[in-house]
């Protein structure tokens, strides 16, 4: 009796947990436009400092793009149909969150101190986001996204031995893949798994 009553009590802990990462995928897939939104910022900063070789345009354009998003984040927290948040999907927007002001805080100061290049902000910065999309992928047990982080791992190394053109490259076709590629499928996911329950009710 003892015997069984533990079982199903174990049954029951794994069948929550189950559940809890099934729901941080879930979050990620609701925050996916944020992939593909700060993937197209990137590239607004990566063609105006080409195109006007103006220093303070990746600075502005992060700023800009740090307040619209917070203000889209903002609208969509107001609307009705969204769900209250889990453990799980406080810990990934954590993670998300201490990144940004990592970057938000090291990068202007590496370009204020002079010591800034491109091979060096390409490796920081996809280092950085392979280290989120790492975690993030492995609370959720996501391999599409740990698939993202070994992208932009990759793209880190590869920076620290390439040329200024060479590690623009890597890093423009870094966030073709890990923003863009991998924003689209997750707002595709979400919305298969929104449609699915639709079904279900």
């Amino acid at each position: 009796m003892t015997g069984s009553a533990e079982e199903l009590e174990l049954k029951e802990r794994l069948n929550l947990i189950e559940t809890m990462i099934a729901e941080g995928r879930r979050t990620t897939g609701r925050w996916a436009w944020i992939f593909v939104f700060w993937g197209l910022a990137y590239y607004v900063a990566i063609a105006w400092t080409a195109l006007f070789h103006w220093s303070w345009a990746w600075l502005v354009t992060m700023m800009a793009a740090w307040i619209l998003s917070w203000a889209i984040q903002k609208m969509q927290r107001k609307q009705p149909e969204q769900k209250p948040s889990t453990t799980i999907g406080r810990a990934i927007i954590c993670i998300w969150a201490t990144m940004g002001v990592s970057l938000t805080l090291l990068l202007p100061a590496l370009g204020f101190s002079g010591r800034f290049n491109q091979p060096l902000f390409v490796a920081i910065v996809a280092a950085m986001l392979g280290t989120a999309n790492g975690a993030s992928g492995l609370i959720t047990r996501w391999k599409a996204q740990f698939a993202t982080a070994v992208v932009w791992w990759a793209a880190s190394v590869a920076a620290c031995f390439a040329s200024e053109d060479q590690s623009t490259i890597v890093f423009v076709v870094a966030i073709f893949f890990c923003q863009i590629v991998f924003g689209v499928y997750a707002m595709v996911y979400e919305a298969r798994l929104r449609k699915q329950e639709t079904a279900h009710a």
